[in-house]
């Protein structure tokens, strides 16, 4: 089955293919998981890169850019993860539920994450809650995207209502991964599942 959501086309409106570009993200998050986002500098990143500075800067800008253009990167690179482990689901209440699941989860172990936390934790929480803006936009268009569909298949529409869900799920997941022993503890896939049951498909179905 084809999945609901062409998650390419997302792609290449918000990041166009391009490999110096592509190359450059990459060395930062590989410099990120080393050392830490506040102790990787712009000269790391260029030579991790094999480009000198001044193409650094003319592509990417300072540092800050660099950084917000690399974990928007990852982030890219994780939702078509989770896009291919609902994809080929057909049912549109299990592709959302099973989808809630693999998000969290996937979050939750995801091994850059994982490492920045152990390498960086202040500066990684910074950019996870006060910078991630862009991140969280992102994400919101990815799940709005998906509800939008799921709705169409089951004969919903308003494209207000699958709006709210989205960023109102996005930020529940949000805090969710960063927060993960506060209420509600949802600490295992069968927690996630039954919450996603219980609570949530009211709200992704409501008119």
């Amino acid at each position: 089955m084809e999945s609901p959501l062409s998650l390419q086309a997302l792609l290449t409106a918000v990041e166009p293919d391009d490999a110096v570009d592509t190359r450059i993200k990459e060395a930062a998050l590989e410099q990120f998981s080393l050392v830490g986002i506040r102790r990787t500098s712009a000269d790391d990143i260029a030579k991790r890169a094999g480009v000198n500075r001044a193409t650094l800067y003319r592509r990417m800008g300072g540092r800050e850019e660099i950084t917000r253009a690399a974990l928007a990167h990852e982030v890219r690179r994780t939702l078509a993860e989770i896009e291919r482990g609902i994809g080929d689901i057909a049912d549109p209440l299990e592709r959302h539920t099973r989808g809630f699941v693999i998000t969290v989860t996937t979050l939750r172990d995801h091994p850059l994450l994982r490492r920045l936390f152990a390498v960086d934790r202040d500066e990684v929480l910074g950019w996870l809650t006060l910078e991630a803006g862009d991140i969280l936009r992102i994400a919101t268009a990815f799940v709005t995207a998906q509800v939008s569909a799921g709705r169409a298949e089951l004969g919903l529409t308003g494209d207000e209502q699958a709006e709210f869900y989205a960023t109102t799920i996005v930020r529940l997941i949000h805090s969710l991964v960063l927060t993960p022993d506060a209420p509600p503890l949802l600490d295992s896939e069968e927690r996630l599942r039954d919450y996603a049951v219980r609570y949530l498909q009211p709200l992704l179905t409501a008119p």
